[in-house]
């Protein structure tokens, strides 16, 4: 009822509107009709027919005008939303009026009346038409609301409250985005539903480095695997225990075991249980199809590692294998790799791998890969190679298939994992894992994704772990996924192997590249067949080295993480082709890398710990062939001589004069508490000389002290002190220096009292932490002396330098901590493009300031603060506008820092990242 009453109101309205048109309209014609002609001044008339031609040409008022022939009172109906209906008729209009066709002076001329007419019935209707539209408006607006208008706008209003819930909760404020909805809103006339801004993040931050890394982590998206709960899913059995010894096997007694185990190589066990050696390739059990491949690759009889290690995997153990390199380890697990997949039933639609191999490296991937391919076809089974660097989409298209074996590198296996919301490929038929290269699987880069990846297996699966080195620092974080594991040691734990001849040269840096080229050319002229290989110890390095030996003539290529995938895998065929016989290289070609006519490695840069010396040295060497390994070590480099020196005594081969020098003479300084001894990156590991519980114990108290990792100064005597203080020439700073040096004395002996309360205390007692607070008070007030003492010496020195400094000083300043943000963001905010981009934009002073600390450490005593930015200038806005700047590009560098860590948390502390 109230519809039909509205429109029964704007009915009325617009009747009424149309009436009032009418009457405009007669009133128009009545002023026309007004207009009498001027008395005629001829007597002479013409007739009518000339009259009515002539006149019906000027269009004169004299003429009755009929409403259906008026176009404006067509356009008046038209804009009222009437129908029109326009029919012409032809009609004999009546006789003229007589007109004077003469003008008077003073009397307006035809033409100009009727336009002054026209303009002003135009002007009329114009008005009429805008009574009729303020009119319709009313009308509009006291009709009832379309329902499904009202509901169409409600939703647009619930999706802008979404859009502004959703962008508050993923921190973005500002920018694009938020420009977009406010354009939008303001077209669909929403200008009240948007709620007012929230401070600005950057503002709430307040110089605080967790909270910027915090408003980073929001930024950052994670790939989130999901956790499996194991007791909710119901497993397929399988089985692990496949090897039966053969008759002569199993008749031989432990101490023929023991014999035979010390014939080959000297293996040594660590476990209960474990199965006797084999030295043949028929007792192990394997498909005829399998064994006639072994036969077609000349796989004469098993290695040392392949004897002891087969039986004992197909046995069902898990296993850590620990051998030389280029001792076999790879067929090692492959062959009962093939046997446990057999023994299971065919994959079906949409189901994962059976097999997983894990490598560190993609070179060593796409090998192991290689090396599987000569048994897939004869044993009707598909394997995938999964790493970084190549296209994602073409290893989906080859998972979908089906693939009993994937191997991968750890960040590309996580990826495929969480694409496509995890229904590209699962771990729940996974029975099998191999961690090739497991110690660098397990260093500190890689432990987060290997886990990821181990805690979404099954926990009854069968997991076998290989090696050349395996430090003691990685025994417990192996163990953490085996049950009761198997170890096989062959050899050493990281030794070369005897078939290398080891050559170490001390010599200065700049000798280096000219010794190079002769043990070159002295190669290449008894054997042009052979391949070299050449490490250095950075990716610019390489670059340079590969120019250098270019311009003498030799034909080389580099290979290091900072080159495409594509680049480096063409690299490494050319080598194995002899298309390219030198190739210089990082470490990322120190594992796993086989090329059959390497004969000569080249240490061109000495290796930092004594596993990677291991694994350079064994690119040559293999299979029982002959290789050379050259090492350069320069004097200043002395930290490494001591793995070096290690290195060589485990292998049994020569020791240089000069080397042994070197290393005990760092052995001294080390001991001496001059220098530090070098890690092995892997964890970190001492001195065998200097692990003594004494040596151990000061060292750690030193560093939860904030001390230098120094010998104990000897206290400072008052003569001591006056006889360096006199040189300065000034009496008031000898006698500052003296009261400086009693009361560090006495600070001293309160921070001894207060070490030696820490030492009686236990930890985790409140005792402990009360003597933890008293030596940090102490140290603070040492730290204060000796800032105060610095100042006070100076006003001494030159009683004009406070005012010489002010001259240059400024009014404002900032002082922006940077030394626990990412290395990235640290890089964007001090290279000099940004600190130029920076000064013109704000006018400015930023400089860089500081050294940088690891996590965890504190400054020492005097030493210099952590890194920081310092902001300075006489206008307070100037250095607003920079701080704000510099914590943006924080923001946004630790935002990406942290998304790449995400995507790879393998990747090390650099420009390129390797997977």
């Amino acid at each position: 009822m109230k519809a039909k009453r509205a429109k029964l109101e704007a009915w009325k309205k617009e009747r009424e509107a149309k009436k009032a048109l009418d009457e405009a309209k007669v009133k128009a014609m009545a002023l026309a009709g007004k207009s009498v002609p001027a008395p005629p001044t001829s007597s002479t008339k013409p007739t009518g027919q000339l009259n009515r031609v002539a006149l019906g040409g000027l269009g004169l008022k004299g003429l009755p005008v009929k409403p259906e022939f008026s176009n404006n009172a067509k356009l008046a109906a038209a804009s009222l939303d009437d129908s029109v209906e326009t029919k012409r008729k032809l009609e004999t209009l009546g006789d003229m009026p007589a007109v004077d066709m003469t003008m008077t002076e003073g009397e307006a001329g035809v033409g100009d009346l009727e336009v002054d007419d026209d303009d002003e019935e135009a002007n009329r209707m114009d008005q009429a038409r805008k009574a009729k539209a303020k009119d319709a408006m009313d009308v509009n607006e006291d009709d009832e609301v379309d329902p499904l208008d009202a509901f169409m706008s409600g939703v647009k209003e619930e999706v802008t409250k979404v859009n502004l819930e959703d962008m508050k909760r993923m921190g973005v404020s500002g920018g694009r985005s938020r420009i977009r909805l406010d354009e939008r809103a303001t077209e669909e006339g929403m200008e009240d539903e948007i709620e007012p801004e929230v401070t600005d993040e950057l503002d709430a931050t307040d110089l605080n480095p967790e909270d910027i890394l915090a408003l980073a982590a929001k930024k950052a998206k994670k790939k989130e695997m999901a956790t499996v709960d194991h007791t909710r899913i119901k497993y397929e059995p399988f089985r692990k225990e496949f090897y039966v010894p053969p008759p002569d096997i199993a008749a031989m007694t432990d101490e023929e075991a023991d014999l035979l185990r010390l014939e080959l190589d000297g293996i040594k066990i660590r476990g209960v249980e474990c199965p006797k050696p084999v030295t043949k390739w028929s007792h192990y059990g394997l498909p005829a199809s399998c064994l006639d491949v072994i036969k077609c690759l000349n796989y004469v009889s098993p290695t040392s590692i392949q004897a002891q290690a087969i039986p004992a995997i197909m046995s069902g153990r898990d296993v850590i294998g620990v051998a030389k390199t280029g001792s076999g380890k790879t067929i090692a697990f492959l062959l009962p790799l093939f046997r446990h997949i057999k023994d299971q039933r065919p994959l079906e639609q949409m189901e994962g791998p059976i097999a997983l191999v894990m490598t560190p490296t993609r070179e060593l991937a796409v090998q192991i890969h290689r090396e599987c391919k000569p048994f897939l076809k004869v044993m009707n089974l598909r394997a995938v190679c999964a790493y970084g660097g190549s296209p994602i989409k073409d290893q989906i298209a080859e998972l979908k298939k089906g693939a009993e074996i994937i191997v991968c590198t750890p960040g590309r296996m996580i990826d495929l994992l969480t694409a496509n919301s995890g229904r590209v490929t699962n771990l729940k038929r996974v029975t099998y894992v191999v961690l090739d290269e497991a110690d660098r699987m397990f260093d500190m880069g890689f432990e987060p994704q290997v886990m990821k990846i181990i805690n979404n297996i099954r926990p009854d699966r069968q997991t076998v772990l290989f090696s050349a080195t395996f430090p003691k620092q990685m025994d417990s974080l192996a163990r953490k996924i085996l049950r009761k594991p198997l170890e096989i040691t062959v050899g050493g734990r990281s030794v070369v192997a005897a078939e290398i001849e080891q050559i170490v040269e001390v010599r200065p840096e700049d000798t280096k590249f000219n010794r190079l080229l002769e043990i070159l050319g002295q190669m290449y002229n008894e054997d042009p067949e052979c391949r070299t290989l050449v490490f250095v110890d950075r990716q610019e390095a390489a670059d340079n080295l590969l120019r250098e030996l270019m311009r003498k003539g030799y034909l080389c290529m580099s290979l290091h993480g900072g080159k495409d995938q594509v680049d480096r895998d063409s690299t490494i065929a050319d080598f194995k082709s002899g298309v390219v016989p030198i190739v210089i290289a990082t470490s990322v070609a120190a594992r796993g890398l086989d090329v059959k006519q390497l004969k000569l490695v080249i240490n061109f840069d000495a290796p930092n710990h004594m596993e990677d010396y291991v694994h350079r040295a064994g690119r040559t060497g293999r299979a029982g062939n002959k290789g050379t390994c050259v090492t350069f070590i320069t004097p200043e480099q002395e930290r490494y001589s001591v793995d070096l020196y290690r290195a060589l005594t485990a292998s049994n081969a020569s020791v240089p004069k000069e080397l042994e020098e070197l290393a005990n003479g760092f052995l001294d300084k080390v001991k001496s508490g001059k220098a530090q001894a070098a890690g092995s990156g892997f964890g970190g590991k001492g001195l065998d000389r200097l692990d003594k519980e004494r040596d151990a114990k000061e060292r750690a108290e030193r560093k939860a002290y904030g001390e230098p990792d120094t010998e104990d100064k000897a206290p400072v005597s008052e003569e001591s002190t006056a006889k360096g203080i006199f040189g300065v020439g000034s009496a008031v700073a000898a006698a500052r220096r003296l009261a400086h040096a009693k009361e560090e004395e006495k600070l001293q002996v309160q921070l001894r009292e207060a070490e030696a309360a820490v030492a009686r205390a236990g930890p985790d007692t409140p005792a402990h932490k009360q003597a933890l607070s008293v030596v940090a008070k102490i140290n603070a007030q040492m730290r204060v002396a000796k800032l105060v003492l610095q100042s006070q010496l100076q006003a001494a020195e030159d009683p004009n330098m406070l005012r010489k400094a002010n001259q240059d000083s400024t009014d404002f300043h900032a002082i922006i901590p940077i030394n626990d943000y990412p290395q990235k963001a640290r890089w964007r905010v001090t290279n000099k493009e940004t600190m130029v981009q920076l000064i013109d934009m704000t006018g400015a002073s930023v400089t860089n300031k500081g050294i940088y600390y690891e996590a965890g450490k504190e400054p020492p005593l005097e030493g210099p603060p952590k890194l920081h930015l310092l902001v300075e200038s006489n206008e307070e806005y100037r250095v607003e506008q920079a701080v704000r700047e510099i914590k943006r590009l924080l923001i946004e560098a630790s935002a990406a820092a942290l998304q790449a860590e995400m995507r790879n948390p393998t990747a090390t502390s650099g420009r390129y990242s390797v997977l």
